[in-house]
């Protein structure tokens, strides 16, 4: 008896397997768009794109789903568009039941503008350059510079010491500014105090933000913010302050 059920339970489901391979998909594929729904899913953070936004570019794309049947509807093709608008990071397109077609949006997010004579850009938190919004202004250091820089040094020694002040929650609302000049020094000024922080290079950072840290926590907060003009992290091991 035992061993009958188990064979009308596996023949349930075998039925029910079918169902599902043959039917279903064919009755998804009559089912018509009756719509798109966007979702900024970090809108809360960032306001580089907005839903009409999308739904514009998504007519002037020519990949506006609405009123096709499923069956023809490219999803592959609809995420490689809408990636492409550039604060775009990532798009997730996808079929409902009820015939809404969904888009899930996310943005590229900057962690540095950079402002030089002739640049006025966004690094983002993989490393890219993108151009800055008349619709938002995102809140990350600033890096000025009386002269253009590479994009090569951009994207790879100025990143990385970004990244790593982003990344910092201590370090991150800390750096407000950062100044290369003509001949590549590199100076900080922070949000809190009136002090200038001279690293001389970023070569060695992590070592010269580990003593500027340890500088704020353990010496700052005993003698005041405002004691010293300049803090000077160029030497190995030092910290060198500058009265007022």
């Amino acid at each position: 008896m035992r061993k009958k059920l188990q064979i009308a339970g596996f023949c349930i489901l075998a039925i029910y397997a079918l169902v599902m391979v043959f039917f279903i998909p064919s009755t998804a594929g009559s089912v018509c768009c009756t719509g798109t729904a966007v979702n900024i899913n970090d809108s809360a953070d960032y306001k580089f794109v907005n839903k009409m936004d999308i739904l514009k570019y998504m007519n002037s794309a020519n990949i506006n789903p609405n009123g096709l049947s499923y069956k023809n509807i490219n999803l592959h093709n609809m995420e490689k568009k809408i990636a492409e608008i550039p604060f775009v990071k990532d798009a997730q397109c996808y079929k409902s039941p009820g015939g809404l077609l969904c888009v899930d949006i996310l943005q590229r997010k900057p962690i540095l503008r950079i402002k030089t004579p002739t640049q006025d850009l966004y690094l983002d938190s993989e490393g890219s350059l993108m151009n800055t919004s008349t619709a938002f202004s995102a809140y990350v250091p600033v890096l000025l510079s009386e002269t253009t820089l590479g994009k090569k040094y951009l994207k790879t020694e100025i990143y990385e010491f970004a990244n790593y002040v982003y990344n910092d929650k201590f370090l991150n609302s800390l750096v407000e500014q950062i100044y290369i000049d003509a001949n590549g020094n590199v100076e900080m000024v922070p949000r809190i105090g009136s002090q200038i922080v001279v690293l001389g290079s970023t070569e060695g950072y992590q070592k010269k933000m580990a003593r500027l840290r340890k500088l704020y926590e353990k010496g700052f907060s005993k003698v005041g913010w405002n004691k010293y003009k300049k803090i000077d992290l160029t030497y190995d091991n030092q910290a060198v302050c500058t009265r007022y």
